[in-house]
């Protein structure tokens, strides 16, 4: 996978990126004649969990570019992030990404106008970017929107999964698996709000906390407080002046099994938007939690697809033939951690608690930080 280096007004960083097209899930540019989503994944987890978006047929008839946020997440290194690096940074950090991720080989072509796709906190990031230039943005499709204030009661869910986890690492040379295993629990539950995780979310567990352990350990905890609790403690929600900047339409997602915000909290934000003379709408997925992105693929990409024919200004989308097969870039990776998709369940997988912590050998995450 490739990398790319950008200096921002917080640091230098080493972005790992992902870009796939309708021939190539491993390609080195995007194709200039097609439509371009960038998806910007939620902290906590790395862009695989775009994986269900990025092996779908229909989508992979467009330009699909992710990357892995600052702070200790997947493959992306580089300085570490400030204290108060919020929405604005990382929105200016992905802004500087977008100008240096290439169409051709001498880095001399920005990325065209991008379709946003985000989730949870990555929407806060989305929504930044498309007030801080509109122009860059064709349209937003936001899951599990965080742009307004954070309730009172989910701030202090977030801050205790934060002192747990800091517990786990009470000096350099001990690591309290049981502290690890009871922070993961919290943040599993407000994740996927059903405990009992499919087989495609365990194999995103055995992958992201073993990296998670190494990059957020005793010596960058402040790493994980910063990306993990303070993202979510100090991001701020825009006036109706602002929000009336974005030009593209905007798809918001609610899922109705989300443990920590209601529809409630969706519909205040359309309101907003609305109000701000904005063209947005809502949809709510049945069943759905807070990440809906992997297990709820099935209801959410053909939603995206259509919205992305409806709003893409060229009306490239078009005439872009849709492939008969694809790859996500990230299968070799969930196979290995126990994912199946011709549907036989590792046997591992089916524990009643649904994280899994050490299922992973020590060559298995030297394998893993390597592939990240």
């Amino acid at each position: 996978m490739p990398h790319v280096d950008v200096t921002s007004s917080t640091g230098k960083t080493r972005f790992k990126y992902t870009i796939c097209t309708p021939a190539s899930e491993e390609a080195n540019e995007i194709d200039q004649n097609l439509p371009t989503l960038l998806f910007i994944h939620p902290v906590s987890i790395a862009e695989h969990i775009y994986h269900a978006q990025f092996c779908d047929c229909q989508l992979r008839r467009f330009n699909l570019v992710s990357f892995d946020l600052r702070g200790g997440h997947g493959g992306t290194t580089g300085d570490r992030v400030p204290f108060r690096y919020g929405q604005v940074e990382a929105a200016e950090d992905t802004m500087r990404l977008m100008a240096r991720i290439s169409g051709s080989t001498t880095d001399a072509i920005n990325l065209p106008p991008c379709h946003l796709v985000a989730m949870s906190s990555g929407t806060t990031i989305a929504v930044e970017i498309a007030v801080t230039q509109p122009d860059r943005v064709l349209s937003m499709f936001l899951m599990s929107h965080l742009c307004l204030e954070i309730p009172l009661e989910v701030a202090e869910g977030h801050k205790e999964v934060n002192d747990i986890w800091a517990s786990a690492f009470p000096d350099e040379s001990t690591v309290k698996e049981d502290a690890i295993y009871d922070a993961g629990f919290g943040n599993i539950q407000y994740m996927f709000s059903n405990p009992k995780l499919s087989p495609l979310v365990t194999a995103m567990t055995r992958v992201t906390y073993p990296v998670a352990m190494v990059r957020w350990n005793y010596h960058h905890l402040d790493q994980f407080r910063i990306m993990n609790l303070d993202f979510y403690l100090n991001r701020k929600s825009h006036p109706k002046s602002v929000l009336a900047r974005i030009i593209g339409s905007v798809k918001l997602v609610h899922g109705s099994e989300d443990v920590a915000y209601p529809r409630s909290y969706a519909e205040e934000f359309l309101r907003q938007l609305e109000e701000a003379g904005v063209e947005a709408s809502l949809l709510e997925v049945p069943g759905a939690p807070h990440y809906l992105s992997p297990d709820f693929a099935a209801c959410i990409n053909p939603v995206l697809h259509k919205f992305i024919l409806q709003n893409d200004r060229f009306d490239l989308a078009l005439s872009a033939p849709i492939p008969d097969h694809v790859v996500s870039p990230w299968e070799d990776i969930m196979r290995q951690a126990g994912w199946n998709p011709d549907g036989a369940e590792d046997a591992d997988s089916s524990s009643d608690d649904g994280i899994i912590i050490n299922s992973c050998s020590p060559s298995y995450l030297v394998e893993t930080l390597d592939f990240l």
